[in-house]
């Protein structure tokens, strides 16, 4: 090992990272909630010797994008950005870590409080610990173990804290149009210490299904909403199925379904004595790599529409 390889190695504070990933999860960053967690991130940016960018994200001007994919309306938005190092002859490298998390359902389910890193085991427990504030904090503390160990880069490190991964990359985005590139770059979402060169797609969606209400009593008189998705349900799954008929990619061949297709939320009816007069599911479609997601959107669409009567 490099004589530098090792001074920075011996710079990382596994306890200091630890420590400040307790602070990040205790932040509930949901998903359109993410600006507080973006701000803490650009303290702890600066800290780790990190020159630091931020703006605000203009939602309008994105929308304009063919590339811009949201599923919760933001009113506002922080992007973030670290950089260290200088174009000196090296390369550049950008290390991409979202701030956003899913909601946690059901707190009483949890063996350990989600808004509250909990150690124990050689594990972290806590909503984002795992996706993805555990990698955006490494990611963090590598800079900080390289600023600490004197090491001056030759090429630019930049570290790019994104909101809106969970519904869309709106992030990530907003930062390519900011004009952060680089030579390579490092999504840190956990792949149990593998590198994953390859990514399945996905294309969310919603489904309005439409009825007509009646009283329970004479339900004859209605057209239930919720009758009417069963078989859109099941034809999904055939989709489903036939999606994974094809041999996957190499990478894929050890799951059983590659590209699944998932029904997450469904809400139907206003009343227990009525016929549901409307149904919305949303989900999530699966897209084959190398798939074009409007030829995966257009398969869907045209399923959809065997039962549009």
């Amino acid at each position: 090992m490099h004589e530098i390889e090792q001074r920075v190695l011996a710079a990382i504070d596994i306890d200091g990272m630890l420590a400040y990933l307790s602070e990040l999860v205790a932040i509930p960053s949901l998903t359109g909630q993410e600006t507080e967690a973006q701000e803490h991130v650009a303290i702890q940016m600066k800290k780790c010797g990190l020159e630091v960018d931020g703006w605000e994200l203009d939602f309008d001007v994105l929308s304009q994008h063919s590339a811009f994919s949201v599923e919760v309306e933001r009113e506002h938005g922080l992007g973030v950005v670290g950089v260290m190092g200088q174009e000196a002859g090296g390369r550049s490298l950008i290390f991409n870590g979202h701030v956003d998390v899913v909601p946690p359902g059901d707190e009483s389910n949890w063996r350990y409080p989600p808004w509250q890193a909990t150690l124990t085991e050689g594990r972290v427990y806590g909503r984002g610990a795992l996706d993805m504030k555990g990698g955006l904090c490494c990611a963090l503390f590598a800079a900080k173990a390289i600023f600490e160990a004197g090491v001056r880069l030759e090429g630019k490190l930049m570290i790019e804290s994104v909101i809106g991964e969970e519904d869309g990359g709106v992030g990530t985005l907003a930062a390519v149009l900011r004009g952060y590139q680089a030579d390579g770059a490092v999504v840190v979402e956990p792949t149990e210490l593998k590198v994953a060169p390859a990514q399945a797609g996905a294309l969310n969606f919603r489904l309005t299904v439409p009825g007509r209400s009646a009283h329970g009593c004479v339900r004859e008189e209605g057209v239930s909403a919720i009758e009417k998705f069963m078989p859109i349900y099941r034809a999904l799954l055939e989709l489903e199925r036939e999606q994974n008929t094809r041999a996957p990619d190499p990478l894929y061949a050890r799951y059983q379904l590659p590209y699944p297709l998932c029904i997450g939320t469904v809400r139907a009816g206003t009343w227990a004595s009525s016929v549901a007069e409307s149904l919305t599911c949303e989900g999530r479609y699966g897209v084959a790599i190398g798939e074009d997601i409007p030829i995966a959107r257009r398969m869907l669409e045209e399923r959809v529409a065997l039962y549009e009567e």
